[in-house]
């Protein structure tokens, strides 16, 4: 039977639980202990390794192997991403966009934007770029367009949607001639729910559940949206996924990019998919496991350079969705140790 703690010293509570699983009913012993396995490898992970670091990965620039291998991980999430759509006949685009750029830009988008242009140009994946404008917008001294957290304010959310309405008229029409019965469809579609939307410990943001301090609104599906998908689609279905720079934390739902292209295009149906602290990971995991079965005809992946770093073993161990055991590997071990001085 495989199994996939090899790496973490197992404790004698640790072998009894594992024990006492494979004498549970229900799933087939083998699932059960695979993903208490994965459970326990996790939870050792973060024990040992509790730091999530971000811009530090860069400090090592401009040859940084664990930058390199990140970007390979985005690089075969993506690829995988395309895949899966591919198959279905869903259109991808990939639209890059987050407010810190320009004189709010970091190190995480000023290395990583040019890298996700030029990855989808070699994967001929659809890619659009507002950072650009968005830079030059936010250039005003006024202060009225600061990021929110490095997130968006109310009036760049205005903004960004102004820019992505425009992109979306060439998509205008399309259908997926993709469907799935009533059999076939998962109870949710997105991962949002009181418990996990916006909290992010690392970054010490707001935390979300009832303690939100913004009117928040996620349908019984997982979704930010106030109603519920229904089938057979009548109209176009347009999918958003990305993390918070497309979730809108800190805003009322009618301030969201979502809700407002939604006032834009009444006759599209766009769909709210994002969440907190994702990544490409996430993204084609989603798509596949869920986001699928809402039958989209247009997939938009929002991203940013940021999503490069959060593909380090410490962020998924802690935020991935999926809920595996993320082994690092050598280069980020010894970049770990060197950081923090382990």
């Amino acid at each position: 039977m495989p199994m996939i703690i090899d790496s973490i010293q197992l404790k004698f509570p640790i072998i009894f639980c594992l024990l006492a699983c494979m004498a549970c009913g229900g799933r087939k012993p083998a699932e059960q202990i695979n993903e208490l396995a994965q459970k326990i490898g996790r939870t050792s992970m973060v024990e040992d390794y509790p730091k999530v670091p971000q811009e530090e990965i860069l400090l090592d620039m401009p040859a940084s192997q664990v930058y390199f291998q990140l970007q390979q991980r985005y690089t075969n999430h993506l690829n995988a991403l395309k895949a899966a759509t591919t198959r279905d006949e869903v259109r991808l685009l990939v639209l890059v966009m987050t407010p810190e750029v320009g004189k709010y830009a970091t190190q995480a988008n000023t290395y990583g934007i040019p890298y996700i242009l030029q990855i989808c140009t070699n994967a001929k994946v659809d890619v659009q770029n507002i950072t650009p404008a968005i830079a030059e917008w936010s250039s005003s001294d006024d202060g009225i367009n600061t990021p929110m957290y490095g997130n968006w304010s109310k009036q760049g959310t205005s903004f960004a949607a102004g820019q992505i309405a425009n992109i979306l008229a060439e998509y205008s029409g399309y259908r997926s001639p993709t469907t799935y019965g009533s059999a076939q469809r998962p109870a949710t579609f997105g991962d949002a729910t009181k418990d996990n939307t916006g909290i992010d410990n690392v970054n010490d943001l707001p935390h979300g559940g009832d303690k939100t301090p913004y009117r928040l609104h996620l349908s019984k599906q997982g979704l930010r949206m106030d109603n519920e998908l229904s089938f057979p689609k009548t109209r176009q279905r347009i999918v958003f996924m990305g993390d918070s720079r497309i979730f809108n934390p800190f805003l009322d739902d009618e301030y969201t990019i979502t809700y407002r292209l939604q006032a834009r295009f009444p006759g599209i149906e766009i769909v709210n998919a994002g969440n907190i602290s994702c990544c490409m990971d996430d993204y084609a995991t989603l798509y596949e496991e869920k986001l699928r079965y809402a039958e989209p005809d247009v997939l938009v992946v929002c991203t940013n350079g940021g999503d490069i770093l959060d593909e380090y073993f410490t962020h998924r161990n802690r935020f991935s969705r999926n809920k595996k055991c993320y082994k690092p590997t050598e280069a980020e071990v010894n970049f770990y140790k060197k950081t923090y001085k382990k």
